[in-house]
């Protein structure tokens, strides 16, 4: 019992070596850098930056982006399943491995459904904005309610 606990802490400190004797070569043979203002300065493909780096993104661009994240996890888990399904229906197992990956594929399909409804990946479409004035919120003096003065020892009157 105790020669398999001996195996991971060899491999441990053995991987915990490779990654430090790494670094010490590393540091020993890359160039020393030294300070230069061109090299520090912010490079953003060959072009000058503008303004500002903290700018309020779209949402559309993180919608498309956490969709992109499960439809890809999506393939990546399907892949393997397609992998064994013939295994699956020589076993037996056909019709449930079926309707575990079409269950799977109902679920993506009903959120894609709902960002789609909500035209969350719609491009085109400009954001919402209030046509309407604004209200002026300065009541008018008729409507105004009466001042109340205050007596000698702070009370209403």
């Amino acid at each position: 019992m105790y020669f398999e606990f001996a195996n991971v802490l060899v491999f441990a400190v053995v991987a915990v070596a490779f990654v430090l004797l790494n670094l010490l070569i590393a540091r020993l043979l890359r160039p020393k850098s030294t300070y230069e203002p061109g090299k520090v300065a912010i490079y953003e493909c060959g072009e000058p930056t503008i303004g500002q780096a903290w700018i309020r993104f779209d949402i559309r661009f993180y919608t498309v982006a956490l969709m992109f994240v499960v439809f890809d996890v999506e393939i990546a888990l399907l892949f393997p399943w397609g992998a064994i399904y013939r295994d699956l229906v020589e076993n037996g197992m056909g019709m449930i491995a079926l309707i575990e990956a079409g269950t799977f594929i109902a679920i993506l399909m009903v959120g894609l459904a709902y960002v789609w409804v909500r035209g969350d990946i719609d491009w085109t479409a400009t954001a919402k904005v209030k046509t309407e004035l604004p209200v002026d919120d300065r009541r008018r003096v008729e409507d105004a309610p009466e001042p109340v003065e205050a007596g000698a020892g702070g009370e209403h009157v």
